[in-house]
């Protein structure tokens, strides 16, 4: 039954698709299929793919699409890959091949009509002897290559087209095996303007006037604008996987977060409303009650948009002269208000006090190691900071070291600890967004520093951040 549609979906339907209706309607091809969809949905299987589904769009065009299942909680979730693009793409390059194919076949009968065809072709053409020395290029291959024509003719074509993946014995030798086979080869070279080219050539044998003597034929064609292309769209695919992601897991955590607060905030309203003989001590407990859920959400909302921040790469460092020791003194006064049954225990080793550094930046960095480290920290326990330096290496980084002997972290755990909304197996008791190290993680990578973790369960944490400085900020 759906649930829930998205925007643009009717086109990929046979019918009409309605919230609360049985999506098999419309996707048929899902009949059949209702023990995956139950595999996917109990864990047992990660997804399942439907590849290149038909469909007629608007004026007798055909769309074809991926329809891909997975598991979001208890609901599944039909995803839709649009893929007529690509689809027309193959059919384009099949339909060149066989028109090259099929001019080839005429080339020992018609050789006027193969020269004009040769002449006009858009496609790279290059003809080699089986020892790769061309004998015959067309205007498309000398405009690509840059080269005169008769730069090009009675030299080899490994000395044009110096690529290590690109040998053209061993192709001469794969074609000679199989001679009815097309083969495949993409090269990457620069032409005599020093231009890179990528190009995709069709590769076959074509027979000679000699008996069982077959000259090796390149059509190729320049796909350069096209990886370019598909470098970008790797990177905005990426980027949207990732927005999902963040969608996701800004949802999910926000459906926690916000409910006890707001649940604190309705019921002291409500109980405000309904009893108007409150004593004034009482209406300021509620009130400061209000206040403090309110606080809570305003501190979660700064978190998501630091870190949206961070993640649209608009931040920038601002170094200032900034006296460290204090600096760090007053976080540590700032938290001690929080977690007054903890210790903050403060070692700076640092001969200078006042350093250039960026304020915001470091802020989020200690505020956020420091509030992990109370926090998972058991009652009357200390947690250490020391700040120091390095005196030999250069640049010299300013070292910091949050050690806490709290509930530590799992292994598995560890390697996503930066991931957003990311929380240990072993922290369900403790609140918390999953924000606060990837709020870290961005804040040093903004330093071109380095962050290590050490932990070990029930043992503590001992997390390290390195951030670089310029070595006359320090005596």
């Amino acid at each position: 039954m759906v649930v829930q549609l998205s925007n643009n979906l009717q086109k990929y339907t046979e019918c009409k698709l309605i919230e609360g209706e049985d999506i098999r309607q419309c996707f048929p091809e899902i009949i059949g299929l209702e023990s995956t969809c139950a595999g996917i949905l109990s864990g047992k299987q990660h997804n399942f793919v439907l590849e290149s589904i038909a469909r007629e769009g608007n004026s007798s065009s055909i769309i074809y699409f991926n329809l891909s299942v997975k598991s979001l909680g208890e609901y599944l979730v039909f995803f839709i890959e649009d893929i007529t693009e690509l689809m027309q793409l193959k059919q384009s390059l099949m339909q060149q091949l066989n028109e090259s194919e099929i001019a080839l076949n005429k080339l020992q009968r018609f050789e006027y009509c193969t020269n004009k065809i040769i002449a006009s072709m858009r496609d790279v053409l290059l003809i080699t002897t089986p020892s790769g020395k061309i004998e015959r290029v067309n205007k498309s291959a000398i405009d690509l290559f840059g080269y005169k024509k008769s730069e090009l003719l009675d030299n080899f074509i490994d000395e044009f087209i110096e690529d290590l993946d690109f040998d053209h014995l061993k192709i001469y030798s794969s074609l000679l095996a199989s001679k009815d086979v097309v083969k495949k080869v993409d090269v990457t070279f620069f032409n005599k303007a020093q231009e890179k080219i990528n190009i995709e050539f069709d590769c076959f044998l074509a027979p000679t006037e000699v008996k069982s003597f077959f000259n090796c034929v390149y059509i190729g064609r320049d796909i350069t604008a096209r990886k370019k292309a598909e470098v970008e769209t790797k990177k905005a695919l990426a980027r949207e996987q990732e927005l999902r992601q963040l969608k996701s897991g800004f949802i999910s955590m926000a459906s926690h977060e916000f409910r006890n607060p707001l649940s604190s905030i309705l019921l002291c309203v409500q109980n405000l409303n309904n009893n108007g003989n409150l004593r004034s001590g009482d209406r300021d407990l509620y009130l400061q009650a209000i206040q403090d859920a309110a606080l809570t959400m305003n501190s979660l909302l700064e978190d998501v948009l630091i870190l949206s921040k961070a993640e649209s790469a608009k931040q920038k460092l601002t170094v200032n002269l900034l006296n460290l020791k204090q600096f760090c003194l007053q976080i540590i006064k700032e938290l001690n208000s929080v977690y007054a049954d903890r210790e903050v225990e403060f070692n700076y080793v640092i001969p200078q006090e006042e350093i250039n550094l960026d304020q915001k930046n470091l802020r989020h960095i200690l505020s956020n190691l420091l509030s992990n480290a109370l926090k998972y920290s058991p009652s009357k326990k200390t947690v250490s900071l020391t700040i120091s330096c390095t005196s030999i290496e250069q640049p010299r980084d300013i070292i910091i070291e949050v050690r806490d002997r709290g509930i530590g972290i799992p292994q598995a755990s560890q390697k996503h600890l930066f991931e957003s909304f990311y929380r240990a197996a072993n922290v369900d008791h403790v609140p918390g967004t999953g924000l606060g190290l990837s709020i870290v993680k961005k804040a040093v990578e903004l330093y071109q520093g380095s962050i290590f973790i050490d932990s070990e369960v029930d043992r503590g944490t001992l997390i390290t951040v390195k951030l670089p400085i310029n070595s006359e900020n320090i005596d």
